[in-house]
């Protein structure tokens, strides 16, 4: 199932890094983020408060600073993974965890490998409770399938814009 989801989300045009554990994803994420050259980062709320992300990027906010609408990259995690398409899934507690999805040009989506199911109807059920919670403002669920991608009537296609340009997957 996971080479599945990796060939899946390799043809949507994502990019695909195995790696084992969250401590190999925190030295990925700082190594790529220095050698792209990427100055500006938010992290998602939600992955912020996770260890060891918390404290290795403890200076990095979940939104962009000063008000900025522009940043180079965002540090997310996918809730899950759908081997059948590529796809990545996320529950959205607000618009933090939204914007580190789509606002930057390049998106860092860290996925545990054990959280990838085949098809979307597995999770139905997890995707129904999260969208009917209360205790939040406003549940969302993002399905995030390779960069962001759009085409006008000419059928010019365009990566990156409404969304990132470039999606990598840190499989942990």
């Amino acid at each position: 199932m996971i080479d599945r989801f990796i060939e899946n989300a390799k043809k949507a045009g994502a990019e695909v890094v195995p790696l084992q554990g969250a401590g190999a994803a925190v030295d990925f994420i700082r190594d790529f983020l220095v050698r792209q050259g990427l100055k500006t980062a938010i992290i998602s709320p939600d992955l912020k408060a996770r260890p060891p992300f918390d404290a290795a990027f403890a200076g990095v906010g979940t939104a962009p600073a000063g008000g900025a609408l522009w940043v180079d990259a965002g540090i997310v995690a996918a809730d899950y993974g759908v081997a059948e398409t590529g796809t990545l899934v996320h529950f959205d507690y607000g618009d933090d965890e939204k914007n580190a999805w789509t606002l930057p040009d390049v998106c860092l989506c860290v996925l545990d490998a054990g959280n990838v199911t085949a098809a979307l109807e597995a999770i139905a059920p997890e995707i129904s409770k999260h969208l009917a919670r209360t205790d939040i403002p406003s549940p969302q669920v993002s399905l995030v399938t390779g960069p962001s991608r759009t085409a006008d009537i000419e059928n010019q296609l365009t990566i990156g814009v409404h969304g990132p340009a470039r999606l990598v997957i840190i499989l942990t």
